[in-house]
Formats: C-alpha cells, sequence, structure tokens
C-alpha cells in the first residue's frame, strides 16, 4: 500500500487528495494541517467578517468529506523537518513530536504575511494589530472590534480593501495607507485604480497614500501610528495586509530548489524524487513572458493541486502554463482582470464614468496579452480564452472591441475545432 502525505489543507492540498483518492482506492493518504479548522474557503473570510458570510458556511468540505474519501487529517500539527533520506516528515502535534513516513509527497505550505520593519511594533505583545490572511485572523479580528473602533490598515493592495470592506459599518472609522500612489499597484495602471478609489471612498473609508506606517505608539496596545510623511494617526485597531510571503523554508531546509517559491517541473515535481509542490508556494511558467511567478490565485492553486496528485498515483499529466487572472469584487464593483496589463498597446479604452464602467484591451504584436473590465465582465470568458490560445486578432472573424463580441468572435473554422476538442461533459 503506498504512502501519500500531504502538507497543507487548503485549495492545492485538497484538490490533490481528491485526486489520489480518485486513483488509488486504497493508498494510505494523510493531510497536515498546521491550522485548526478543516479547509475553508479564504476568499470568504472578508464575508465572514462582515456577517454575510456564517462560520458554518465558510467550510469547504466537513469532516464527512474527508471520511468518505478515507483521508486522515491531523490538525494543529506543524511540519517541522523534511528527512528525504529516511522519507519521512517531522512533525509536531500539540506537545508530541513524531515521524510521518511516506513514498509520495506533496508540500502545500500556501504562504504567510509579510510583515514590513516598524519601529515599536510588536505582534506578540500588542494585542490590537491583525494580518489579514485566514479565517483565525478574521475570527480574531471580529472579537476585537467595536463601534468606536478607529482601525488604520497598512496596505492598498487585495488583501487589505478587502479587510476594509469586511470592517465597513462595524467601525467608527477606516484609514488606509499605501507607500504606492494608487491602490492595487500591482494590478492596476492609475486610470483604472482611480475608479476602484473613488468607489471605496463613498463608504467614508480614508485612503493615505504614496506614504508608509514608520513607527507605531504604544505598548499592550498600538494607540497611534506614525507615517512616513510625519502624520500621526490614532488607532485602536491596525491591520497588516502589505503582501505575503511564498512558505519555502521547510522545503529550502530540506535541500529542494527554490528562489521565490520552490521549483517544480511540469509535472509539479520538485528538485528532489518522489517530493511534489503545488500552490501559493510554488513557482510558475508565466504563458505570457516564460519567466518563473509565484501566482498566488486560488484556482492556480487548485489545479496544480489536482494535477499534482495524479502525477503522485503515476499517471502523467503535465501542468499547462498559466498567466495572472484575478476577479473580485468591492462594495458591489467588479473587476476583473488578466494577463499583462502594462508594458503593452491599449487597443480599446472604454470608460463609462456615470456608472463606474472600464474595459481596457491590451494587445502587443497581433495578440490580445492582457484586460482590465470594471462593471462590464461579460466577455471575460472570451477575452481570456484569446489571450490563452495566443490568437492572432487579425484571423478573427471582426473586431473583438465589437459590443456584441461572443464566441462568434473565432472564425467557422476555429469554433468548431473547439467545439470538438472541448473535454467536458455533462
Amino acid at each position: 500500500m503506498k504512502k501519500y502525505l500531504i502538507i497543507g489543507n487548503s485549495a492545492a492540498g485538497v484538490n490533490a487528495a481528491v485526486a489520489i483518492r480518485t486513483n488509488d482506492k486504497t493508498g494510505d493518504v494523510k493531510i497536515i494541517s498546521c491550522e485548526e479548522f478543516n479547509s475553508y474557503g479564504r476568499p470568504l473570510i472578508s464575508y465572514y467578517l462582515n456577517g454575510k458570510v456564517k462560520s458554518e458556511n465558510i467550510y469547504c468540505h466537513d469532516e464527512d468529506f474527508y471520511r468518505s474519501m478515507n483521508l486522515e487529517v491531523l490538525l494543529n500539527t506543524k511540519a517541522e523537518k523534511v528527512d528525504t533520506i529516511k522519507k519521512e516528515v517531522l512533525v509536531g502535534l500539540g506537545e508530541r513530536i513524531s515521524r510521518i513516513s511516506y513514498d509520495k509527497l506533496l508540500i502545500a505550505t500556501g504562504s504567510s504575511p509579510f510583515i514590513p520593519y516598524i519601529k515599536n511594533l510588536d505582534f506578540n505583545l500588542q494585542k490590537n494589530v491583525f494580518t489579514f490572511l485566514t479565517y483565525k485572523d478574521s475570527v480574531k479580528l471580529k472579537e476585537k472590534i467595536t463601534k468606536n473602533s478607529r482601525v488604520v490598515i497598512a496596505g492598498a493592495g487585495l488583501i487589505g480593501l478587502k479587510a476594509a470592506e469586511g470592517l465597513f459599518g462595524q467601525v467608527a472609522s477606516i484609514t488606509v495607507v499605501d507607500l504606492d500612489n494608487r491602490v492595487m499597484a500591482s494590478v492596476l495602471d492609475k486610470s483604472e485604480a482611480d475608479i476602484i478609489q473613488a468607489h471605496i471612498e463613498q463608504k467614508f473609508i480614508s485612503f493615505k497614500l504614496q506614504t508608509s506606517i514608520c513607527e507605531v505608539q504604544g505598548e499592550n496596545n498600538v494607540s497611534r501610528v506614525i507615517l512616513s510623511n510625519g502624520e500621526t494617526l490614532n488607532c485602536d485597531i491596525l491591520v497588516v495586509a502589505v503582501g505575503v510571503r511564498p512558505n519555502v523554508v521547510l522545503a529550502k531546509e530540506a535541500g529542494i530548489k527554490t528562489s521565490k517559491g520552490m521549483f517544480v517541473d511540469e509535472y509539479m515535481q520538485t528538485s528532489v524524487k518522489d517530493i511534489y509542490a503545488a500552490g501559493d508556494c510554488v513557482e510558475s511558467l508565466d504563458l505570457l513572458t516564460g519567466e518563473s511567478k509565484v501566482f498566488a490565485l486560488w484556482p492556480n492553486a487548485s489545479n496544480q493541486g489536482g494535477i499534482a496528485g495524479l502525477n503522485m498515483t503515476g499517471i502523467k499529466t503535465r501542468t499547462p502554463k498559466t498567466f495572472a487572472m484575478n476577479s473580485i469584487s468591492f462594495f458591489g464593483l467588479q473587476l476583473t482582470s488578466a494577463g499583462i496589463i502594462n508594458n503593452s498597446r491599449s487597443i480599446d479604452t472604454f470608460v463609462d464614468s456615470t456608472k463606474n464602467k472600464l474595459r481596457k484591451l491590451n494587445v502587443l504584436n497581433d495578440n490580445l496579452i492582457g484586460f482590465v473590465l470594471i462593471n462590464d465582465n461579460q466577455r471575460a470568458g472570451i477575452y481570456t480564452s484569446l489571450i490563452n490560445d495566443k490568437v492572432g486578432l487579425s484571423t478573427l472573424a471582426y473586431d473583438i472591441t465589437s459590443k456584441d463580441i461572443g464566441f462568434n468572435v473565432y472564425s467557422k473554422q476555429e469554433r468548431t475545432k473547439k467545439i470538438w476538442d472541448y473535454k467536458g461533459g455533462y
């Protein structure tokens, strides 16, 4: 009986376990998780915070799922060391330390919040300082806030803005601080970011951009934050949401080749035989640039986990190259983006300021390589397909800037080919 061991109980880890069990009914499958909860939807933690999602609805899988799949899950268990010679993982379970052997190992350790240096900041001492990446973060934050709380959020990226949305209506004030000159700077140009910011500001959420928190005041609780521009903000709750870093220490110490994330081949295997990796801790090849990047995306982690699981059971399956994609909403404003947003030629930028609508299409050498859609996402699937297939725009049946774009944008020959190549089912 083959022994499968998975470190990580989120999207990548669970999908790997399902793929393994689907193809190996008798193998021993163990999942290690340092968290205390069963698998849950990380994108839902802001909705739990604002009360739109109840605690029982945040879980992706309950105990019956693991039982029916014959998966053994060890919660509150940290993987301390991987012994690649003995093919064992040293784990901590409460006060006990034990070893778990494996034939095939998947490392799906995800990422952790990046904490920048801020003078006097001490997460261990100050009780009103939080990160916002896990369900536990959301639970702790929800327990601490009051109607009188003055909240400061460090970071105007996806995590920081979702934290602001989750806190809205439950606290006295929210101020978001970011060193860049716009929100979502890693995803959006200034023109698109301004639409998002203006929409969020309607909820009386304030922004302090082109500055950062350089110091906090208060011993057991942060009472003030000092900004690099000299401004001081009173603070009852501080949320640090400036980004994440892949969890690769365990892999690096085991001799696995890493950079920002773990390097894997097209079968999701690391540089060490019989050890695979998937999810936010992995570097993937960008379809558009050919560069090795970390794509911290839920769908990407799910797909990689499933493919890793197949390969762990001996079913050779290649991982397709991917590219950056985001689909998110802020207070009802829908943002969808994909591919390369900068360093390209915009062939079409449509803005309807009265409805907060924007469509931006970027092209390079006759190929669509990126787009941004705000409150105009009906054609996102077609645009994504054009990028993924690297379709020459000059071969299309008509101009993709047309408002009635649909599947018939492809030539009749291409439409027929796509229909017959479709691998789905009913």
